[in-house]
């Protein structure tokens, strides 16, 4: 099933995808994003062209793998780039994002999951793989798939697609209405851990905005301003950081060393 056009206009009736669009086209060689390698030696950087093509890689590869329209995909992984990457994937398959901290406990991985049902869950190591199948053991609706990143994971998603099924991504993506789930809210406290709250583009979007308005991200000048620092903050900030920040135009930049699949996209 398509999801209607979204409706042009602010940021809060686009989809969240929309700003990464208008970066990779009216900057296709300014720098999107810049991390520190994993051993610290050397300061490595993504254009916005070079972001958007990882995007559509890894979209298509969700596609191919049967990913459809409102289907969840949980992703255990820390802010980096291959987060970004794959957060930004998600949404342009049609799906949404349950956010899962890395080395969290199995009761706590068995909350974050709780009411979502994901059919992927992507997780950095091995660790963080055995806690999700502990959590989902015995479940009625296990994820189908579990993609270790510090193994290759990403490499083997986006072998999955072909040229042609890249190619229809964006369009396919650019079509995503604000009214279609984007992320899942479990709540700020542990009083408020009950299932996860879906969150719409539009919620997202806006909650984005006012943050960034906040935290002086978000501006209103052509030029966009400095790099944005996007670290592992509590729950959904690192989420709303990096949106506030691909709508104001500016590159992301990651403060912990990510641990990277450094072939994951060939």
């Amino acid at each position: 099933m398509e999801h209607a056009r979204a409706v042009p206009g602010t940021a809060a009736n686009r989809n969240l995808l929309a700003a990464l669009w208008r970066a990779a086209d009216h900057w296709p060689e300014r720098m999107a994003a810049h991390w520190r390698d994993p051993s610290g030696a050397a300061q490595r950087s993504l254009t916005w062209r070079e972001l958007e093509d990882r995007v559509v890689a890894v979209a298509a590869g969700l596609m191919a793998g049967g990913v459809l329209p409102g289907d969840r995909i949980g992703v255990m992984v820390r802010p980096c780039v291959d987060w970004t990457v794959l957060d930004l994937a998600v949404l342009a398959a049609g799906a949404a994002t349950v956010p899962m901290p890395p080395g969290q406990g199995v009761a706590a991985c068995h909350r974050a999951l709780r009411g979502t049902a994901p059919r992927m869950v992507f997780v950095e190591g091995p660790d963080d793989a055995m806690t999700v199948a502990r959590a989902t053991g015995g479940a009625a609706d296990p994820p189908q798939e579990m993609f270790v990143l510090r193994e290759g994971g990403l490499r083997v998603l986006t072998s999955w697609a072909e040229p042609v099924d890249r190619r229809a991504v964006r369009p396919y993506a650019e079509r995503v209405a604000t009214s279609a789930v984007a992320l899942f809210d479990r709540g700020a406290t542990p009083a408020t851990h009950g299932p996860a709250r879906p969150m719409t583009h539009a919620e997202v979007g806006r909650a984005a905005l006012r943050l960034g308005v906040l935290l002086g991200v978000s501006g209103r000048g052509r030029t966009p301003g400095p790099a944005v620092t996007v670290g592992p903050l509590h729950r959904l900030l690192p989420h709303l950081m990096q949106f506030a920040a691909l709508e104001a135009g500016r590159s992301l930049a990651f403060s912990g060393r990510a641990r990277r699949d450094p072939a994951a996209l060939g």
